[in-house]
């Protein structure tokens, strides 16, 4: 179903494919009909156009629970986010561990998950390549287990920690090859929906988090009270690891190492409805075959110069690195690790009421972000991105000033509470559901991993950074720190606006040509009308 063009240096390629939507109801396939799609995109329109996806079937609803289970993966990080941000203002937490809420020693425990994370980079690549996707994933949930059992039963700082560091070494393996699989399956007609729901589900751990520290924080006054919430942990982790080795592994995987039967079987159960010669299936099978023998290389797993040796590479990598630091920098970091201490500042002195405020704000926001995700193939990447960050960073000003006028007028408080539920709801809205689904789909198939891996050290290097320094910044200078924020966001937006390609409208194979374009921004933006009869076949392709 690829539509052959021939370019100025006379070789052949395929045009690209995928649509931003594909007609509904009363607009049928009638002949003629003129559908608008991203440029590049002209074969995958017309094989939804020949064969429309059943968002209802039974396959169909097969994928949404295989799908969903990998979600959960996304949940330990988020689990942990609130989980700390909690425990940090427990007494019973706070004498076991001789802590007072803020500076150094705190900014230490909450970083040394991170720098788990860190450590797991070198052997991301060797498990999710080497050994595929879901075994990476079996791995990284089993180490989670074994880091919660430590940190759970800790008298001390120093077992605390070290369970710390284990955790975070686990859930970076399960998160380097999670967002990849997750893509990968994903139907290329809703894969903006389907694989942005992936981080959403950082808000359900978050939630869940939350609300366990609540109940306990209220219930008990022993250490009881801050171990339960770390046991928890392991909750959703244990549940992933059970299920994942019973799924299929990612097709493309599959391809890479030459088990094509069982990936074309895969596509044709979950993407083509039993139909092995779908329109869709096919596509994506001789796409993913002719972009894996023009691009394959036997690098071995620790060798990574494959993500820099061309203009092309270095250019998706920049993407990779941009969300990375973009997606944490965002002041985003504050309010999921901070917000009792920023409640605190702005006059609300009762722990039960900063954790029954740090359980409720996350069910806002996972909200936006649902709802963001759903967006994703009709407004874009960039739209999302931009408007995200720019409604956020309107709520940070008003954070700004209301925390600060909070310290003579008492009454004005609260408006720290609205403006720090509306940067979580617009943050989640344009930003969340990005945050892994962008960087997986920018990275070629046999980088993904790799990438991901590399994706998941930069996020971690910047949050390591970005924590410790809110900790010191908070007991510091307090409410003045948001300035810092206001400023980075004015210029993440003008980075975006000007560099950030869009993946929206294409499959994966296709972002092969936006890469390699002279201006890869300009080039993903470009529109091509196309007119399609009720067959599929295009009739018209104009721009």
């Amino acid at each position: 179903m690829s539509t052959l063009k021939t370019d100025t240096t006379g070789a052949e390629h395929h045009e690209a494919v995928d649509v931003h939507r594909v007609p509904t109801g009363d607009e049928k396939y009638a002949t003629g009909k003129v559908i608008e799609v991203q440029a590049a995109s002209v074969a995958l329109a017309a094989a939804l156009a020949a064969q429309k996806p059943k968002l209802f079937s039974k396959n169909m609803l097969k994928l949404y629970f295989i799908m969903s289970v990998g979600y959960l993966i996304s949940t330990m990080n988020g689990f942990d986010g609130s989980l700390m941000g909690s425990l940090n203002a427990m007494t019973p937490y706070q004498k076991t561990f001789h802590l007072d809420g803020a500076g150094s020693s705190t900014g230490v425990i909450f970083i040394i998950y991170n720098l788990g994370q860190i450590a797991a980079f070198p052997f991301c690549g060797v498990l999710a390549d080497g050994y595929g996707r879901r075994v990476c994933i079996f791995v990284g949930c089993f180490i989670v287990l074994v880091g919660t059992a430590i940190q759970a039963s800790a008298n001390g700082r120093g077992q605390f920690i070290g369970g710390r560091f284990i955790l975070g070494l686990g859930a970076s393996l399960a998160s380097a090859a999670g967002p990849a699989y997750t893509v990968e399956l994903a139907h290329p007609a809703y894969r903006g929906t389907m694989a942005g729901m992936y981080n959403n589900f950082w808000w359900v751990g978050n939630i869940l988090a939350g609300w366990t520290t609540y109940g306990c924080q209220k219930n008990l006054t022993t250490s009881w009270a801050w171990r339960i919430p770390t046991i928890v942990q392991a909750g959703l982790p244990s549940i992933v690891m059970v299920l994942i080795l019973f799924f299929p592994e990612s097709p493309r995987w599959l391809i890479a190492h030459d088990r094509r039967e069982e990936a074309l079987a895969i596509f044709t159960k979950y993407h083509g409805e039993g139909d092995e010669h779908s329109p869709v299936v096919q596509l994506q099978y001789h796409e993913i075959i002719e972009q894996m023998s023009l691009t394959r290389n036997e690098n071995p797993w620790w060798d990574y110069r494959e993500l820099v040796n061309t203009r092309a590479a270095r250019y998706r990598l920049y993407m990779v690195i941009g969300m990375s630091f973009f997606g944490q920098w965002s002041g985003n970091n504050v309010v999921s690790y901070f917000m009792p201490e920023m409640i605190k500042n702005a006059g609300i002195t009762s722990t039960n009421k900063q954790l029954l405020i740090n359980a409720i704000n996350p069910i806002f926001s996972m909200m936006g972000a649902v709802y963001g995700a759903t967006l994703l193939d009709k407004l874009g990447r960039r739209v999302m991105m931009l408007a995200g960050l720019g409604m956020g960073l309107v709520a940070y000003i008003l954070l700004t000033a209301f925390t600060a006028a909070s310290e003579s007028h008492a009454s004005l408080s609260y408006g720290v509470i609205v403006s720090i539920f509306i940067f979580g709801v617009v943050f989640a809205w344009g930003f969340t559901p990005l945050q892994t689904l962008y960087a997986v789909e920018c990275l070629e198939n046999r980088t993904r991993a790799k990438g991901s891996g590399l994706n998941f050290l930069f996020l971690n290097v910047a949050m390591v950074v970005n924590t410790y320094g809110i900790s010191v910044g908070i007991a510091k200078i307090g409410w003045k720190l948001y300035l810092v924020y206001i400023v980075w966001i004015v210029v993440e937006l003008v980075i975006i606006y000007f560099f950030f390609v869009e993946t929206a409208g294409k499959t994966l194979e296709e972002m092969h040509d936006i890469f390699n374009a002279a201006n890869p921004r300009k080039e993903s933006t470009k529109k091509t009308k196309v007119e399609i009869d009720e067959t599929g076949r295009v009739v018209n392709i104009d721009g």
